[in-house]
């Protein structure tokens, strides 16, 4: 359990730097952006964080359950 809660915490910690990043993003979007609306910059770079925690964090946790799993059974 401990090791779960472990994985959440790191996670949530991601997604909390994640977020500012996107903030900051926003910031300089609406310079560079223009004729986008801060809404849809916002939208745009909260999904861009989304996509980035799933493809680059999630296979990693799996793999690390995996071998927890494989290590539990002996194998």
């Amino acid at each position: 359990m401990t090791n779960l809660k472990t994985h959440v915490l790191l996670l949530g910690k991601m997604l909390v730097a994640l977020l500012a990043m996107s903030m900051l993003l926003l910031i300089a979007g609406q310079d560079l952006f223009a004729l986008m609306s801060p809404v849809d910059l916002l939208l745009s770079a909260g999904s861009g964080v989304v996509l980035l925690v799933a493809v680059v964090y999630l296979p990693a946790l799996a793999y690390k359950v995996l071998q927890a799993r494989s290590a539990a059974q002996g194998k």
